[in-house]
């Protein structure tokens, strides 16, 4: 039996599962159709998603859609759809473009969504008005074969942490992974197309998109031309998934689909790599009430502004990482140096552009920042001058003020804890230096 037959065995539902979740489908119709809100409106049921097109794993979410009439207005259709949704299943409101209902039915994860009916995807209003016409797609174009197909490539890119395309993860959505098993016909045929891909690799099914695209990963929409389902897909993402598909064919293993548990680093093991590493410097907080999409696109910013600071400054990151383990989030730089020396030299004009090369001597004569006169070297005006700062988190300490990191984030400004590179061993956690430092892939564990 080859790799992917014993995959399929353990993440297909079984025909008792599969039972399961059908009643669970029809109990979740019963509720809504029951809500007093629901028969207000003019609302269709659609189940779209995994579950709709027969490419789920075991322990599906469920994806129910409120599709109103596109008469109705935003405010109302928002404001039935939650109420929907919350008497159905109770759970929780979360946004993406308009609010939602996530909860849980029988041991499901729910989403209960209420988007627009719609004659085709390129009339959209809301940014899911498309999905059941994804759905539609998936349906009309797989077969069951193709659909265990797609199964072993969701639980792949499951395995290999590339799946799902929310800020997080910056991956490959559920659709994504059913069109690229359309597109190549079977799992083993998409790796051997993904091990070629380079950078900006574009695809399509049907028509090329009238729209250029300059993202990691162009897949050309077939329901709508005009959008790029890949545009979610990071470069760092889109190059995992190459080495992974690359690693597989060349040895395939289980192991790319179900990883070991990640074993953490020992502290001993920590401080042996950090005494031949470069500095390493911290920033700590507790992660704010935020739902997933909103924390980390600003979590993301914030180290990104970081990493643009003090490399604007001379203290050149060579990694930077941002590890989350529950409320506790750890932002890492590896410095070439955390302490740069108190002078520097300060390159001028050539010395024959007279009038610049005149007004850059004439600055430096007389600035309080200088600690030598101006003089020429290999053609140039050069002058011996202060630096500003020279630790790496004092720089950060006293400009984060005026930084803007995240609308939210920015609050917690005044409860950042910052740890320079002698105190890491001792005061940061060897879960996120574990993280940080151990670059190991996960079918690698």
């Amino acid at each position: 039996m080859s790799v992917e037959e014993e995959v399929l065995l353990q993440i297909k539902p079984d025909e008792e599962e599969d039972h399961k979740i059908m009643e669970t489908v029809e109990k979740l119709r019963e509720l809504i159709v029951q809500t007093p809100a629901f028969k207000e409106a003019d609302i269709e049921l659609c189940l779209v998603g995994s579950i709709a097109k027969g490419t789920h794993l075991k322990e599906p979410d469920m994806d129910m859609f409120l599709l109103f009439d596109p008469d109705v207005d935003r405010a109302t259709l928002e404001k039935l759809g939650i109420a929907i949704g919350k008497a159905a299943v109770g759970g929780e409101e979360h946004y993406a473009e308009h609010p939602y209902i996530k909860g849980e039915l029988d041991g499901l994860k729910t989403d209960i969504v209420p988007a627009y009916r719609l004659g085709d995807a390129t009339q959209k209003l809301t940014s899911v008005d498309r999905t059941p016409f994804h759905t539609k797609y998936v349906i009309e174009n797989s077969d069951p074969a193709m659909r265990d197909e797609i199964r072993l490539l969701k639980s792949f890119m499951k395995g290999t942490g590339v799946y799902g395309a929310e800020i997080r993860t910056q991956g490959f959505s559920g659709y994504l992974s059913e069109l690229l098993v359309i597109k190549y016909g079977s799992f083993l045929k998409t790796l051997e197309a993904v091990r070629k891909w380079r950078k900006h690799e574009s695809i399509h099914i049907d028509t090329p998109s009238p729209v250029k695209f300059d993202d990691a990963l162009i897949f050309i929409d077939p329901v709508d031309p005009r959008r790029n389902v890949a545009s979610p897909v990071s470069l760092d993402t889109f190059s995992m998934f190459v080495h992974s598909a690359d690693e597989y064919l060349r040895d395939p293993d289980a192991h790319f689909f179900f990883p070991r548990s990640y074993q953490e680093l020992t502290r001993e093991e920590i401080g042996q790599q950090l005494g031949s590493r470069a500095d390493i410097m911290a920033i700590e907080f507790t992660r704010p009430d935020l739902i997933d999409d909103v924390f980390y696109g600003q979590l993301k910013k914030f180290e990104k502004t970081m990493v643009q600071l003090v490399e604007n400054n001379e203290f050149h990151v060579l990694h930077s990482s941002s590890i989350v383990n529950g409320d506790d989030v750890t932002m890492l730089f590896e410095l070439v140096t955390a302490e740069l020396p108190k002078a520097k030299a300060h390159k001028g004009p050539p010395v024959w552009v007279h009038e610049n090369a005149r007004d850059f001597v004439q600055k430096w004569k007389n600035d309080e920042a200088a600690i030598s006169l101006p003089y020429i070297e290999d053609g140039y005006w050069k002058v011996i001058i202060q630096r500003k700062y020279t630790m790496a988190l004092d720089l950060i300490r006293i400009n984060m003020t005026r930084l803007d990191i995240g609308k939210n984030l920015n609050k917690l400004k005044d409860d950042l804890r910052y740890t320079v590179p002698d105190d890491i061993l001792e005061k940061i956690s060897t879960h996120a230096l574990s993280r940080f430092l151990d670059k190991r892939m996960p079918w690698e564990y």
